[in-house]
């Protein structure tokens, strides 16, 4: 009884760290003023995760503090991502970036790209084709790959969008089945297939969202079962597009949207994204007309003064205006 290893949900935060300094997540505990590694734990439902202080001896956890939210908030402020933190992940445990196309998995490719080089390392990007793309998206983060020399991993759900949004209806900002079905999935079965190390980098920045400020840059992942980083966090929408116009890297139409092309399956989009989209890929526009009028629950993609919009009706709108423009 006694050879009993006993789990705990930090059992696989500490294996993931093991051998390996991390100086980024290494603060003084304000409740026992002892140093600890700074880590969180997934909990469904609060987006706000609670932070605790692993206390290590030799490997082993001998004490956890869990933070107030006062504490949390005090942390989260003061938390930093090194350079060198992510060199030491690079060169220990197999790299994988999340690559979606957009504007900030674009500036975080490029600059682990650069430090890949510098420790010698070899970088995979990882694309999630949601199956609600557009193919323009999926030809661009080829190309960026390719330009970049990088290996290209396409991952994709085992049941398409379309024949999933007819049993379960149209994804909302409070019924977001798709991020799980469409995105998530298909990256966890991937990666449990890979047995090595690994370590998982993406564009995540705090400046995008109040929740995601909540975040912090390196935490482990449940699902992905490995240290999950975001190199880029602290960075502001400037240091983005400055990374991108300085290095050379192909262009395209798709970062002057303004909004996420890699996936049209409806949560988060607006009146205006519907109606870059009308113009940009009318095919796509055409599928989610169609998945309009094939809900069950006659629900529409776009809301507006708690009033259905279908897109059969914002097309009626578009062309109304072109002709007038005309």
């Amino acid at each position: 009884m006694d050879n009993i290893i006993k789990i705990t949900w930090w059992s696989p935060i500490v294996e993931n760290l093991k051998n390996i300094s991390l100086k980024g997540i290494q603060i003084t505990c304000p409740i026992c003023n002892e140093k600890g590694i700074l880590t969180t734990r997934w909990i469904k439902g609060p987006s706000l995760k609670p932070l605790y202080i692993l206390h290590l001896n030799k490997g082993k956890v001998e004490n956890v503090c869990e933070l107030s939210e006062e504490q949390s908030l005090e942390i989260r402020n003061n938390n930093f991502i090194k350079k060198s933190d992510i060199k030491n992940l690079l060169k220990q445990k197999k790299p994988f970036v999340l690559f979606s196309g957009g504007k900030d998995s674009l500036a975080t490719i490029i600059y682990l790209n650069d430090i890949t080089k510098e420790v010698n390392s070899e970088l995979t990007a990882i694309y999630v084709d949601t199956t609600a793309g557009l193919p323009e998206n999926t030809a661009y983060v080829r190309k960026v790959c390719k330009y970049l020399k990088i290996q290209l991993k396409v991952v994709k759900p085992k049941v398409d969008y379309f024949t999933l949004v007819k049993k379960w209806g149209i994804p909302s900002y409070n019924y977001r089945w798709c991020c799980r079905e469409l995105k998530i999935k298909p990256i966890e079965e991937f990666l449990c297939s890979v047995k090595e190390p690994k370590v998982v980098f993406d564009g995540i920045r705090a400046a995008e969202s109040f929740v995601r400020k909540q975040y912090i840059p390196i935490w482990y992942h449940p699902g992905f079962k490995c240290l999950s980083v975001s190199p880029i966090f602290y960075w502001s929408n400037d240091d983005v597009i400055s990374l991108i116009n300085c290095n050379g890297i192909p262009k395209t139409l798709l970062h002057s949207l303004g909004t996420s092309t890699e996936c049209w399956c409806g949560a988060y989009k607006t009146e205006k994204d519907f109606k870059k989209l009308y113009d940009l890929n009318k095919d796509m526009f055409d599928k989610l007309v169609k998945v309009e009028k094939e809900n069950k629950n006659h629900y529409t993609f776009l809301y507006k003064n708690k009033q259905k919009i279908p897109l059969k009706k914002l097309e009626r709108q578009i062309l109304k205006n072109k002709i007038i423009k005309n």
